[in-house]
């Protein structure tokens, strides 16, 4: 978590200081596809993981939309009677985008939008359904970022999402909500 977070500010702080001697790039009305990794934690889960994907942006200078499909490695659980449960998702989102070009190749956003979250649940010793289960929950999200196009045809964008989602009814007294912070790469065309 922290060589994450620190590889995604040390790309964040040299994007934004190399911006004054950068060449001014401002994409809109463009659409691109491109590689997205991050971190979830969920507040009950005992680690939080790591996740890759693929994101689609569409970018207007206001407004924009991104569709993302990823995969969010084990998050363990320990059940209310002692039992270990592991979890995997493979979230399917849309995202509203509002954009506040600040620079040329500087734009702070804000995002809401909702999600299918195919999960996967595999459960350890005791448990009252032993063995694997699979459900698709929805979810919802808000949050806050920043597009830092470094190019004519790309932008790097960093971002921080609440992530709004219940447990199953097996495990309603835990927590699928969380924190989830990205970083992706969009090339546009």
């Amino acid at each position: 978590m922290r060589k994450l977070i620190t590889f995604i500010s040390v790309i964040a702080i040299t994007a934004l200081f190399s911006q004054a001697n950068a060449q001014q790039y401002m994409i809109e009305n463009a659409s691109g596809i491109g590689p997205k990794v991050g971190f979830y934690k969920a507040p009950d889960a005992e680690d939080g993981t790591m996740f890759i994907g693929l994101q689609s942006r569409t970018k207007g200078k206001y407004v924009g939309a991104e569709f993302s499909l990823e995969y969010r490695g084990e998050q363990g659980y320990t059940t209310s009677g002692g039992s270990e449960l592991t979890v995997r998702q493979v979230p399917v989102t849309g995202s509203l985008l509002l954009f506040a070009p600040l620079a040329e190749n500087f734009a702070p956003y804000g995002l809401a939008g909702l999600g299918a979250y195919y999960t996967f649940y595999d459960y350890d010793g005791g448990f009252v359904n032993p063995g694997d289960d699979a459900e698709i929950k929805i979810g919802y999200h808000l949050g806050f970022g920043a597009d830092v196009a470094f190019s004519e045809s790309a932008a790097f964008n960093i971002d921080y999402r609440y992530l709004f989602l219940d447990g199953s009814e097996d495990l309603s007294d835990k927590e699928f909500s969380g924190n989830v912070i990205s970083a992706g790469l969009t090339f546009y065309f």
